[in-house]
Parts: structure tokens; C-alpha cells; sequence
């Protein structure tokens, strides 16, 4: 994946972070953008590219988040190392199982945030809560829909589609 592709996912993912985010829908659609825009950049299977761009994803999460800066990205570039080697070592496919390995990752985020949480601000250690699994549940539904949104064959689908009002 081309730096640029990289920089164009970072900032959708920042912009629908700052949107959704801060938005009346959060408690619905509490999904974890960045951590997609890491998994999209994994996916290509190029280690470095996707711990810098979980690294950048991260920091950018806690600059409109977190008083911290740091805990999510030390996380996201866990996490988008794991996820490289995830795609490289194992050959799965499907949507359904992409959306488990983002819910898997998901609570891992929150399980690394809330320890680096507890060691560094004195904060009371809470790894699973309610909302982090359905943020993990959502994030992996999301991750999900857009492998096999990716995974179909829009071309050939318009193709019959326009074939079939001619007749």
C-alpha cells in the first residue's frame, strides 16, 4: 500500500473519528476508526508500513481523545503488527472472519490502553467493560460489512444490472 493510500485512510479515519465521534450517535455507532484504517494497512502485508501507520493512527486517536498522548498509539502499533502477522501467517477469508480478528483486536486495544492506563496515570485497571465490548462487537460488524463490501464484484454486478433494464 502507497504512503499516500495511507495518508488519505488515516485522515477519513480521523475525520469520521471527529464526527461520529463527537456526535449524539456514539453510543450507537461507537466504532474504532483507526483501528479499521490500521487493519486496511496490515492487510497488505508490509510490517513496518503497518506498525508506522498503527504508530500514527494511534496518535492521532489521542490527540482528539486522550489528555495522554501515546497509549493508543503504543497499542495500534501492537496491533498493527499483529494484524500483519495475522495476514501473512494465516490464510483465511471471508468477512466473518475478519470481523473476529477486529473484535479480538478491539478488546486488545482496550485491554493494552487500560494497563498502560493504570501503570502511567494511577488509574483504576478496568479491562472489559460493557462499552469496550460493544465497541469491539461493532468495530468487528463494521471491519466485516467492508471486507465483503471489498470482497464483491461490483463490476460485474453493474454489468447484469445495466444488461437486464435494456431488455
Amino acid at each position: 500500500m502507497k504512503a499516500g493510500r495511507v495518508a488519505l485512510l488515516l485522515a477519513a479515519a480521523a475525520v469520521l473519528e471527529f464526527f461520529v465521534g463527537r456526535s449524539p450517535y456514539r453510543r450507537f455507532l461507537p466504532i474504532d476508526w483507526f483501528l479499521l484504517a490500521t487493519a486496511v494497512v496490515a492487510r497488505s502485508g508490509d510490517f513496518v508500513r503497518a506498525v508506522l501507520a498503527g504508530t500514527a493512527a494511534g496518535a492521532l486517536e489521542d490527540a482528539l481523545s486522550m489528555p495522554l498522548i501515546g497509549m493508543n498509539a503504543f497499542a495500534k502499533a501492537i496491533l498493527g503488527y499483529g494484524l500483519t502477522l495475522v495476514a501473512v501467517r494465516v490464510v483465511f477469508g471471508g468477512s466473518l472472519a475478519v470481523g473476529l480478528a477486529l473484535f479480538v483486536a478491539s478488546i486488545a486495544n482496550e485491554a493494552i490502553v487500560a494497563l498502560l492506563s493504570a501503570l502511567l496515570a494511577q488509574s483504576p485497571l478496568v479491562i472489559v467493560t460493557k462499552d469496550a465490548l460493544w465497541r469491539a462487537a461493532v468495530t468487528g460488524l463494521a471491519g466485516g460489512a467492508l471486507e465483503s463490501a471489498w470482497e464483491f464484484p461490483w463490476r460485474e454486478w453493474w454489468t447484469r444490472r445495466r444488461l437486464r433494464r435494456l431488455r
